[in-house]
């Protein structure tokens, strides 16, 4: 693509940002106050009272009611929409599936695919292809080839933490500037393929189970993707920026290792492992620990050899 399309391809996507989120906020007041909104979610809100007010105005009318019991602490000792955003969950409603021979799902989530890649292909169910070289670009993908794949989902009322899918090793971080379409599936279309499109933060691991990619796809609104360990990665607007372990990071099955500021998409990929199979289905809501994928014991043992 010359540097003229790639500019006018950037402003058609500009400009599908700005129709996509007036049209879902109802218009261009509605708009412009839910990005305030955004903006203001990190300031403290000064009063308990006031924060229970506000969160169940936020959630249980605009959004789905919290399940309270299951917060790590009681809703008013939240001191911002950011900071309950963001909350972690009572381990006991969170039970992590400990057998070795499982994928388990990485956030609290809808998910939106599964399937298999035609070799190098994942096709959506909206009918919508990306390559893996548009959505990993400058990474290595030979290995991912007709592997497995799901798309997870994160509405407003998820808990926005992103979890280890099996215990193993991060190998890389990268971040990848781009858009902030809408990734609401009832907006995705294939004229602007989100995933691909949008700022991107990818997770390279290699598991217990084989090598697998987590992309965490921000959507609209959201600038902040984070992680609760120490990373030298500066993300830049710019370019593509990594971060190569050269001693690869160790990681829990179920560790937090990530974390979205407002709703948004995980997808992973896994390596052409022979037999493995979903144990999710398109549309089932799911929670982080369950299981997503299975393997056969075998194919489980050659990956730890």
């Amino acid at each position: 693509m010359s540097r003229s399309e790639n500019v006018t391809a950037a402003g058609s996507a500009r400009l599908e940002q700005f129709r996509q989120a007036r049209r879902i906020h109802g218009g261009l007041v509605n708009m412009w106050a839910a990005a305030c909104g955004v903006r203001l979610s990190r300031l403290p809100i000064p009063t308990r009272r006031l924060r229970e007010r506000v969160y169940r105005t936020v959630y249980g009318q605009k959004y789905k009611a919290l399940n309270e019991s299951e917060l790590d602490r009681p809703l008013s000792e939240y001191r911002s929409l950011n900071e309950l955003f963001t909350r972690a969950v009572r381990s006991e409603f969170r039970p992590i599936a400990t057998d070795g021979k499982q994928l388990v799902c990485p956030c609290d989530s809808t998910v939106q695919d599964v399937g298999q890649l035609q070799e190098d292909t994942l096709l959506t169910v909206k009918g919508i292809e990306y390559s893996l070289e548009s959505l990993l670009p400058g990474i290595e993908t030979q290995r991912l080839h007709n592997g497995a794949f799901s798309i997870f989902f994160l509405s407003p009322a998820d808990c926005h933490r992103v979890f280890a899918p099996a215990a193993g090793a991060i190998r890389e971080i990268v971040h990848v500037p781009g858009r902030r379409l809408l990734v609401h599936p009832p907006y995705q279309r294939a004229e602007f393929p989100v995933f691909a499109l949008n700022e991107r933060v990818i997770l390279r691991l290699s598991t217990e189970i084989g090598e697998c990619v987590l992309v965490m796809v921000a959507g609209w609104g959201v600038g902040n993707i984070t992680h609760p360990f120490k990373t030298r990665l500066r993300p830049s607007s710019r370019g593509i920026t990594r971060e190569q372990f050269e001693t690869p990071r160790p990681i829990e099955r179920g560790e937090w290792i990530a974390t979205f500021e407002l709703g948004s998409t995980v997808i992973l990929l896994t390596d052409q492992t022979p037999g493995i199979r979903p144990l999710i289905e398109r549309d089932q809501q799911v929670l982080y620990g369950q299981p997503a994928f299975s393997v056969s014991a075998s194919n489980v043992s050659e990956n730890e050899e």
